[in-house]
Order: structure tokens, then C-alpha cells, then sequence
């Protein structure tokens, strides 16, 4: 996995109607059978067809295909499956398919039912697989103008230097350029880009900036989700960048405001 499909990926919601060939259908099976989550808590991902499963979502078009992913309920297990799931997303990506996260905009009942979703499990999110129609739906442009899809928030009102009161400028994060980068491009539930990081020279502590409505029994924490998904990024860029590290759970206790969650800290290897 590299940058390369970070960038390249976006959301898919219109659909050929062109079936996946078996041998692609193969690798990803395969795929999913290797992708593991964070802090050894593992996602079961179930491929799903559409109308054999009776599963659907009305802001799809023309897809026949579908992932779903589910945890048993525990610490930290919304976060480990935004991770395997964005892994997920950009392995797909790198087939040449299209996908997109839904949680909300889904038939939920349906899709538990057929991925058997037990009493202490939760199913955050689906995607679609397919090949992306060479023109988007009027309903799709819509959707993706309300939800300003293509802004972001600037750099330096995500990320700090060593305390919230101080931000950080791209010009001046050195080693972390890229991957703080591609943590400010990750998708997030309605865009709400939930991350917030603070750089202490051989580490990078992240936080979850939390809205509320974003955590129900049914979905978990959507914005922890959103944060696996930036943690996934980060990861891929800093091994891209040469950089060596694990992600850990360790608060170093700076001062954060009411709304602020630590979720973990990437860890430079000590050479």
C-alpha cells in the first residue's frame, strides 16, 4: 500500500453495471483474510451480493457488490475498524474499484441481518464495490457539493507543536509533512475532519475533536471511525517517508479542551 491510492481514491456512489470478474472477487477475499486492525482487535469483513443478501442503499447506483465490516464491542474497537477498513478502501483502490463509507445511508436492518450481527456486536459502516460509472448521478453531484467533499480544514488548524496553543505550519513539520498531509485528506463522517494532532519532536499525538450525534449503539463512535482512518493514513506515509514507529495508547497529559479525546501517539523507533 502507498500515498499513491490515498490520493487517487474518492468516493463512489454511481456504478457500471459491469460485474467484478472472479479473479479480482479473489484477491480481495484473500485481502480480507490478512487485514488487521489495531491494538489486536479484529474486524470480520463479509462480501456481500446485493440483491442475493436483499441489501441496499439509496444513494447507490448500479452496484451488485458489497463489504461489511463488524467488531465485537470493546475499547478501542471503533478506531481499529476505521483502520481496516480504510486499508480495506485503499487496497480496493489499487484494483482499479470504486468504493465509498456508509453508515448512515443504508438499509441497516438489512445488512445486519446478513452478516448474522450478534447482540454484543456493531456494524459501523459498508462500502460498494465496483467500477465507478464514467459520470456521476445528478443525485451523487448534489450530494457531494452539500457535503463540500473536496474542502478541508487548512494545516495549521489541525495540527500543534507540543501544546494546543501553538499551530503548526506545513513549511515548518519537517519529517511529518507527508503524513499529517494525508491525514488532513482522509474522508470523514459528513466531512467533519474530527482530527486534531500535536507533534512532540520524535512523536505525534492524536485526538478526536468529538460533535455530538456521532455515537449511537448502532454504529459506535463514527468520528473514533473517522480517526482509525487517519491513523491508517499517517502510517502508510510515514513508512513511505522512511520513518520508522508503532502506534501506541499513551496520554501524555497536555491540556485539552472539553470536547477532546486522546485516541493514541505515534512512537519514532529510538536508532
Amino acid at each position: 500500500m502507498n500515498t499513491e491510492f490515498i490520493k487517487k481514491r474518492i468516493s463512489v456512489r454511481t456504478y457500471k453495471e459491469q460485474k467484478i470478474p472472479d479473479e479480482i472477487l479473489e484477491k480481495v477475499k484473500s485481502f480480507l483474510q490478512n487485514d488487521t486492525g489495531l491494538f489486536n482487535i479484529p474486524i470480520t469483513f463479509t462480501i456481500l451480493d446485493a440483491i442475493k443478501s436483499g441489501v441496499k442503499s439509496p444513494v447507490i447506483i448500479g452496484a451488485d457488490t458489497y463489504i461489511a465490516g463488524k467488531y465485537k464491542k470493546q475499547k478501542n474497537a471503533d478506531i481499529s475498524f476505521g483502520y481496516a477498513f480504510e486499508k480495506l478502501v485503499l487496497y480496493a483502490t489499487s484494483l482499479g474499484l470504486g468504493t465509498v463509507w456508509l453508515a448512515a445511508t443504508i438499509d441497516r436492518k438489512s445488512f445486519e441481518k446478513a452478516i448474522d450481527l450478534k447482540e454484543d456486536e456493531v456494524m459501523p459502516a459498508v462500502t460498494p464495490i465496483g467500477y465507478a460509472a464514467d459520470k456521476r448521478s445528478l443525485r451523487e453531484s448534489m450530494m457531494r457539493k452539500g457535503l463540500k467533499s473536496e474542502t478541508r480544514v487548512p494545516f495549521d488548524q489541525l495540527f500543534f507543536k507540543d501544546n494546543f496553543d501553538k499551530p503548526l505550519y506545513k513549511e515548518e513539520s519537517g519529517i511529518w509533512a507527508l503524513p499529517l498531509e494525508l491525514v488532513r485528506l482522509a474522508p470523514s463522517a459528513t466531512n467533519k475532519q474530527p482530527w486534531r494532532a500535536v507533534v512532540e519532536k520524535d512523536k505525534v499525538h492524536f485526538y478526536e475533536k468529538k460533535t455530538k450525534g456521532y455515537a449511537s449503539e448502532d454504529t459506535g463512535d463514527i468520528q473514533k471511525v473517522d480517526l482509525g482512518i487517519a491513523l491508517c493514513h499517517f502510517e502508510i506515509a510515514a513508512q513511505e517517508s522512511g520513518l520508522e514507529g508503532q502506534l501506541i495508547q499513551k496520554n501524555p497529559g497536555l491540556s485539552v479542551a472539553e470536547d477532546m479525546d486522546y485516541i493514541a501517539t505515534y512512537q519514532l523507533e529510538v536508532k
